[in-house]
């Protein structure tokens, strides 16, 4: 068996290859590691689970039971409908999809399975229509039904429950290769999960409060990491040395300002200042010019437009 590890690629995962792994390639991922990191952007609220005796028409459930029988019933229009009787201690109800006849080889008589679903009226009874379904195994909790069920960004051959079938199972086999890179007393301070245990939760949180507090490390994570992000690219951005930092001409600058139909304000002057110091430097100058509407920061931008043109450069205003 081979080992698997963050940066395994994903076209070594059991029941993966190269085909699946081109497709979530197109989502970004093409390793361990970034499976993990695709989180769902909504749940499926399935844990609410009830008897078949006592469910009413337009709620959505979860009902447990054991499959008595499975069939496809074909009507005279010509139309596939599969039909599956499931009973729990309570009771009966029927599930029902419409033209997906391989289901009925998964269904066999005696199985048990979790079905969750909106309840309407079908034939006269009260039925399941088109539910989520997953044959229940081993006494192994379920992943697409009976809880909050995650619902993930897809693409063309990749659904959610498949990335559910290949995430569950990682999560557990790799329970302790995932390093957490948060200091324990940082964590204890601000009240964050373990890394691990947030990835656990925001793929398939117990309830509510726990999915809160993994969406609340896992966010704080990814604030972290874009602010050094940019730290790094500060800087690798300060060690670059101009062959050209400009002269600042005095004379000619005073005088297209002396021109201008009126007179910069003290804030103007300010930023032109810290401007104009930087143009002159060796690194190069990375600013942001922050001002309400009508504050005057195109005239600002114009001036520093100006000064590389009397150094012999080309600007340009968007």
């Amino acid at each position: 068996m081979v080992k698997v590890g963050l940066d395994t690629p994903v076209s070594g995962l059991y029941m993966v290859g190269k085909t699946y792994a081109s497709r979530l390639g197109k989502l970004g991922i093409s390793t361990v590691e970034d499976l993990l990191h695709h989180y769902p952007f909504r749940y499926n609220n399935y844990s609410i689970i009830s008897s078949a005796s006592s469910v009413n028409t337009g709620e959505v459930v979860t009902i447990q039971g054991q499959i008595l029988a499975a069939q496809n019933i074909y009507t005279k229009y010509g139309k596939k409908i599969q039909k599956a009787v499931v009973a729990d201690s309570s009771g009966q109800i029927n599930a029902i999809w419409f033209n997906q006849p391989f289901l009925v080889s998964s269904l066999k008589s005696g199985a048990s399975i979790s079905l969750s679903g909106k309840v309407s009226f079908f034939g006269g009874k009260k039925s399941l229509i088109s539910p989520d379904y997953e044959i229940l195994k081993d006494g192994k909790p379920p992943l697409h039904t009976g809880r909050l069920v995650p619902v993930y960004p897809e693409t063309y051959g990749v659904s959610s429950k498949w990335l559910r079938s290949r995430i569950g199972p990682l999560l557990e086999l790799l329970s302790s290769q995932v390093p957490d890179w948060l200091p324990e007393k940082f964590k204890q301070k601000h009240d964050f999960v373990d890394l691990y245990q947030a990835l656990k939760q925001i793929h398939f949180p117990q309830n509510m409060i726990v999915l809160d507090e993994a969406k609340k490390r896992l966010a704080y994570d990814e604030l972290l990491l874009l602010q050094l992000e940019v730290l790094e690219r500060k800087k690798t951005w300060e060690k670059t040395k101009l062959t050209h930092p400009f002269t600042i001409n005095q004379e000619k600058i005073l005088d297209f300002i002396s021109n201008l139909p009126f007179t910069l304000t003290s804030a103007q002057n300010q930023a032109l200042k810290q401007i104009l110091t930087d143009l002159t430097k060796k690194e190069p100058m990375n600013r942001l010019l922050e001002g309400d509407v009508g504050s005057g920061k195109t005239v600002v931008a114009a001036i520093a437009l100006y000064t590389a043109f009397l150094n012999g450069f080309q600007s340009a205003l968007m």
